[in-house]
């Protein structure tokens, strides 16, 4: 019974990513293939302790997964340059009217991605799901973190 409920989550999960990866972005495709990209970059959220690393040097091609270690829901949010172009299969972005990609919600507990294509600097905030700095604590800064691709 065990193994029959992870094959269906197995099937499920390959079914789902699957869908992902050929669904068509509004606006036209914003999306590139992925060309045998396989580096990886992972930073880690704290709602109340920051984003570790601040800074991230990474290659065109180079996926970031930001892993939400809070108890609550966060976004990121793009300042000043914004990411027009990426891999396939980002977790937890969309595209918005303008044509670039911003964080949806991303739960407690969970990982959002996204495959960085463009050279240049991108700098973030990282905001609770409500769109203000962090849950009602009033010695929380905002935290910014950078991504860098070279």
């Amino acid at each position: 019974m065990k193994a029959v409920k992870i094959f269906k989550g197995t099937v499920f999960l390959f079914c789902f990513v699957s869908a992902l990866a050929w669904a068509e972005t509004p606006g036209g495709s914003r999306i590139v293939a992925d060309q045998d990209r396989k580096e990886i970059k992972i930073i880690r959220l704290h709602a109340f302790g920051g984003i570790s690393p601040a800074e991230a040097v990474i290659k065109p091609g180079t996926t970031v997964v930001w892993v939400n270690d809070s108890r609550v829901p966060l976004e990121l949010q793009f300042q000043g340059t914004q990411v027009t172009l990426a891999c396939k299969s980002p977790v937890h972005f969309v595209v918005n009217a303008e044509g670039s990609f911003v964080s949806d919600r991303i739960p407690e507990d969970s990982v959002a991605s996204l495959c960085f294509v463009e050279k240049g600097e991108f700098p973030y905030v990282l905001h609770n799901a409500g769109g203000t700095p962090y849950p009602s604590r009033t010695d929380i800064k905002e935290f910014r973190g950078t991504i860098i691709v070279q």
